[in-house]
C-alpha cells in the first residue's frame, strides 16, 4: 500500500524485518535516517556496500536502491522515516531536501558521531518521538515538522564538520546520476526531455537513462517528473495561487493538461490535493 504525508520512528529491527520481505530497504519517495546506537548494519546502496556501527547515522534517499547486506545480532537503534509531502507541509522557504549533502547520491551516506554529537541528536529525535506519540491537534503536528527541520540542519552541520576519512570515490555511474539530478534541480521548469539533459552531460539519452535506472531504479524521465510534481505540491500547499496561475507559472500552457499530468502522477487533482493538505 502506498503511503504519503507521514513521519515515523521505528525500532531498527522492525524496519529490517519489514523490508526483508520486500527485498528492499526503500520506498519510492521515502527518506530514512538510521540511528545506530550499538552493533552494526551493512547496506548495499546502488553498487556499493556501506557499514554503519556504534553511534553513527546512515542515510537513504528516494531513488536509492538499498538492500540489507548483513547486520549484527547486537544491532540496536531506531529509524526515522518521512516522505517529501510531509516535509513540504512545514515551512515555505525551508531548505530543499535535495540540498542536504547526506541525501545526495555522490556523497558518503554515513556519519560517525562523537559522544556529544550523538547525545545532542538523540535529544532532538526523542522530542520528535514524544510529539508524534502525543499530538492531538494540527499545531502539535507542526511542532513535529519544525523539530524535523532542526534535526536535519544539525545533522548537516555535523556532516560538513566531520568530513569522514572513509569517503570513497564515487563510481562513474554515481557521478553521472548526481550531475543529472543537479541539472534537473536547476532546469526542470523549462527542460523536461531526457535528450536535453543527455546533451548537457555529453552522453547519449540511452546511456543516461540506463545509468540513472541502474543507480536509482527509476528512469531519467521519472526523476524529472518527480521533481516537477514536488514543486507543484509545494506551490499548492504553500501559496494562494489559483490553479490557472500556477499552471502558467510552471510552464504549462494548457491548464487541462496540467491537471491531467498532476492527477496521473499523484492519483488526485491539484484542487483535491490542495484542499486535503492546505492548512
Amino acid at each position: 500500500m502506498e503511503r504519503n504525508n507521514y513521519l515515523q520512528i521505528q525500532p531498527i529491527q522492525e524496519v529490517i524485518k519489514e523490508h526483508l520481505r520486500q527485498n528492499t530497504m526503500q520506498f519510492k519517495d521515502e527518506y530514512k535516517i538510521y540511528f545506530i546506537r550499538s552493533g552494526s548494519i551493512s547496506l548495499t546502496v546502488g553498487e556499493k556496500i556501506y557499514e554503519g556501527n556504534n553511534k553513527s547515522l546512515l542515510f537513504v534517499a528516494p531513488g536509492q536502491q538499498a538492500v540489507l547486506y548483513q547486520s549484527s545480532q547486537a544491532l540496536e537503534g531506531e529509524v526515522l522515516l518521512f516522505d517529501t509531502d510531509y516535509f513540504l507541509l512545514c515551512l515555505k522557504n525551508q531548505v530543499k531536501l535535495c540540498f542536504y549533502p547526506f541525501f545526495q547520491f555522490n556523497n558518503f551516506p554515513i556519519l560517525k558521531l562523537t559522544g556529544i554529537q550523538w547525545k545532542n541528536l538523540m535529544a532532538i529525535k526523542d522530542k520528535i518521538s514524544f510529539e508524534i506519540n502525543n499530538r492531538e491537534s494540527i499545531n502539535d503536528d507542526l511542532l513535529c515538522r519544525l523539530y524535523l527541520n532542526v534535526l536535519l540542519i544539525e545533522i548537516e552541520r555535523m556532516y560538513n564538520f566531520n568530513e569522514s576519512e572513509n569517503h570513497a570515490l564515487p563510481s562513474r555511474k554515481h557521478l553521472i546520476t548526481a550531475r543529472f539530478k543537479k541539472l534537473v534541480e536547476k532546469n526542470f521548469l523549462h527542460l523536461r526531455k531526457v535528450s536535453a539533459y543527455a546533451e548537457k552531460l555529453y552522453i547519449t539519452p540511452t546511456y543516461l537513462n540506463d545509468t540513472v535506472k541502474t543507480i536509482t531504479g527509476q528512469s531519467a524521465s521519472e526523476i524529472i517528473y518527480d521533481r516537477l510534481i514536488q514543486e507543484i505540491k509545494g506551490e499548492l500547499i504553500q501559496t494562494e495561487l489559483t490553479i490557472n496561475e500556477l499552471s502558467y507559472q510552471l510552464g504549462f500552457n494548457d491548464v487541462s493538461y496540467f491537471c491531467r499530468f498532476f492527477k496521473k502522477n499523484t492519483g488526485v487533482s491539484p484542487q483535491v490535493f490542495r484542499e486535503t493538505n492546505h492548512f
